[in-house]
């Protein structure tokens, strides 16, 4: 029951995960499922499912008996109100498996990483023409070999930040940010690639600022994510629209693109790691399938929900939303601020 969260129902299995009958079961609460479930949190979580801005939620929680994945949805009885409905799944195998290849992959990436950084740094400087002047034919060897490298670094990083992120080592201090001048600076950051696709971007808000409990350097990170994928999807000559808006009290940001969007079958692995979902146009663009893992997981830690709407041939848009009770402070403009870049 959505108001008491008193258990009105859980099938056998359910019950044999906490030990209970079905007398038991009946006289529960969902508190009661775990010495160590937080009340608070759960409310935080489901908001959004009260308040309609999402239709389903679904999060990892570590249990004694192993990892667990539970999807919730609301539903409403006549004459009895609102209850939670939420399956399980034991996650005990497939995190198996996922750690096992990401272990391998991390040793194989921390030992990659030095010599790559090296080889990077001297065809920077043979680019610049510090070591010697090139000829036209020589500079575009030397231009494929730098860029490759960066994919190649920009993939080992993907790999150690996910490693961070499994590992509780990567820094989630929460402090009060700007989340307009973090996606100025973002997107100022990326304007580069963007400009060698050939691809416009543009900045519609009518907020001049908004101030928001977060972690500046992560949330920069899930907004380039965002943006780096919309620019790759993009078609020459396209334009992705970043936008951040105030909804009932909430602030949400989205990035719109003009690609070749995403089939409902693909978007269930979108964030999944190791996973690549295929666009709309049957291609599968480079990449090591952990950029969205990254963004789920650093928007999962902040408790900022994430959206994604998508129509094969229409493009796609990807958002979060900082709640209401994480945002501390936004100014409006007179009128409504479009910049392209």
């Amino acid at each position: 029951c959505c108001e008491t969260l008193r258990i009105r129902y859980l099938n056998r299995a359910a019950r044999n995960r906490v030990g209970w009958s079905l007398q038991d079961a009946s006289a529960k609460t969902i508190c009661d499922t775990v010495a160590t479930f937080d009340v608070d949190a759960f409310h935080r979580k489901t908001a959004a499912l009260l308040d309609g801005s999402q239709t389903e939620l679904t999060v990892e929680l570590t249990f004694p008996t192993g990892p667990i994945e539970v999807t919730t949805k609301l539903v409403t009885i006549a004459g009895e109100g609102g209850f939670f409905v939420s399956a399980v799944r034991d996650l005990t195998e497939r995190k198996s498996l996922e750690n096992a290849k990401l272990q391998t992959v991390s040793t194989v990436s921390h030992e990659l990483r030095t010599p790559l950084t090296s080889i990077h740094g001297a065809l920077r400087l043979l680019k610049a023409g510090v070591i010697s002047k090139l000829d036209d034919k020589t500079h575009g060897v030397v231009d494929i070999a730098s860029r490759n490298t960066d994919r190649l670094l920009s993939i080992v990083n993907d790999i150690l930040d996910f490693e961070k992120i499994k590992c509780n080592k990567m820094d989630f201090s929460i402090n009060g940010m700007d989340l307009v001048q973090c996606l100025r600076d973002t997107v100022e950051l990326v304007s580069g690639i963007a400009a060698e696709q050939e691809v416009t971007l543009e900045i519609d808000n009518s907020l001049t600022s908004a101030t928001v409990l977060g972690n500046a350097d992560r949330v920069g990170q899930v907004i380039t994510n965002f943006a780096s994928n919309a620019i790759k999807y993009s078609p020459k000559g396209g334009t992705v629209k970043f936008s951040i808006a105030q909804d009932d009290g909430s602030i949400v940001f989205s990035v719109k693109d003009q690609g070749p969007g995403i089939a409902p079958e693909q978007q269930r692995v979108l964030f999944k790691p190791f996973s690549q979902a295929r666009a709309g146009d049957g291609s599968k663009r480079p990449g090591t399938g952990l950029g969205l893992a990254i963004v789920a997981a650093i928007l999962q830690r902040l408790e900022y929900p994430i959206g994604v709407t998508s129509e094969v041939g229409a493009g796609s848009t990807f958002s979060f939303r900082a709640p209401a009770h994480l945002v501390i402070q936004t100014q409006t403009s007179c009128k409504r601020r479009t910049g392209t870049i």
